[in-house]
C-alpha cells in the first residue's frame, strides 16, 4: 500500500550503488560524530553549488542549484553545516557558495522540477 504511494520505498529498488552510498554516508556520520569536521582535502574536491535554494520532495529536503554551468537537484540531504559552509548529501559532500537571491529563489521555486530532469553527478540513472 506505501508503495503505491510512495514507490521509492519498494525494495525492488535498492541497488548495489544505493548500498555501496548508504555505507559510504554511514561512515562520513561516524567521523562527522567523532570530529565534528569535514576534512579540508575532502571538502577542496567537492563540487561548488551556488545559487541554491532548498526544495521539499518525498525523499527529503533537496537543494536546487548550479554546479560549474548547469543546474542541479541534489539527492536528499543528510547532513549540513552549521556555518553553511557544506552539506552532505546521499551521496556526496557539497561546498556551498551563494544563496539565490530572492528573485532567482522565486524564479526556481516555480519551476517543475523532476529528479530526473537533472541529477546530482554521483547519482546513478533511476535512482533519484
Amino acid at each position: 500500500m506505501l508503495t503505491q504511494l510512495y514507490p521509492f520505498l519498494d525494495p525492488s529498488h535498492i541497488t548495489a550503488g544505493l548500498i555501496d552510498r548508504l555505507r559510504a554516508l554511514a561512515d562520513d556520520a561516524a567521523h562527522l560524530q567523532r570530529t565534528r569536521s569535514v576534512s579540508p582535502s575532502l571538502l577542496q574536491t567537492a563540487p561548488l553549488l551556488e545559487y541554491w535554494i532548498p526544495v521539499h520532495r518525498l525523499q527529503g529536503v533537496r537543494l536546487v542549484g548550479q554546479v560549474e554551468d548547469r543546474m542541479i537537484i541534489t539527492s536528499p540531504l543528510w547532513f549540513a553545516d552549521p556555518d553553511g559552509t557544506w552539506i552532505r548529501t546521499l551521496s556526496r559532500f557539497y561546498r556551498l557558495g551563494p544563496p539565490a537571491n530572492p528573485g532567482e529563489a522565486s524564479l526556481i521555486s516555480s519551476l517543475t522540477i523532476e529528479p530526473h530532469d537533472t541529477r546530482d553527478d554521483h547519482e546513478p540513472e533511476g535512482n533519484a
